[in-house]
């Protein structure tokens, strides 16, 4: 594992002006945007129960990660906590988008909250993760397997209050377009 390491979706950020004038939100048009701030409210295990998102456990993660002939995207979340559950409504649309393309995985840290400081040092330490929710990106190429992206996304209310969830749309538009560019490579 290693090569490149970036901070993943912190991206979304820095481009949000770059992308409302851009018109890229026009990617998001098809999500319902009622059903997302419905579904935002629910456990991630139920945000993510019909998604192509299979939860893996730890013991079973570098052999997972390992055996992809495609890239992969591992979410980590705690199943009842609020930044969770909004990052889960991207992932889960996301990962109909990139369903065949894309292999996604899902990680339960913690049932509520957020976790205790010894696995949160514990996940540092086995999996380079910074903080949850957080997601690593997988670019497996051939025999190697490389990490090629790592973040955190922090999921503000303001996307879920913003008219037509327009903030919503900017992160899925800008998490589509970034995984475009880094399939491309």
């Amino acid at each position: 594992m290693a090569a490149r390491r970036f901070p993943v979706f912190c991206f979304v950020l820095s481009m949000l002006a770059l992308m409302l004038g851009a018109g890229e939100a026009d990617l998001a048009a098809a999500v319902e945007s009622s059903v997302v701030q419905q579904i935002a409210q629910r456990p991630v295990s139920e945000i993510l129960q019909d998604a192509p998102v299979p939860l893996i456990v730890t013991s079973d993660y570098w052999r997972v990660v390992r055996d992809r002939p495609r890239p992969m995207v591992v979410f980590f979340y705690s199943n009842e906590d609020a930044e969770s559950q909004r990052v889960a409504t991207l992932v889960k649309y996301v990962a109909f988008d990139y369903e065949g393309r894309i292999d996604f995985r899902r990680i339960e840290v913690a049932a509520k909250g957020k976790p205790d400081r010894d696995l949160a040092k514990h996940l540092e330490k086995r999996f380079s993760l910074d903080a949850t929710p957080g997601i690593l990106f997988y670019d497996n190429v051939g025999k190697k397997m490389v990490l090629e992206k790592e973040g955190y996304v922090e999921a503000d209310f303001k996307e879920f209050r913003t008219p037509s969830m327009l903030l919503w749309n900017v992160y899925y538009a800008a998490v589509r377009k970034e995984l475009d560019k880094l399939l491309a490579d």
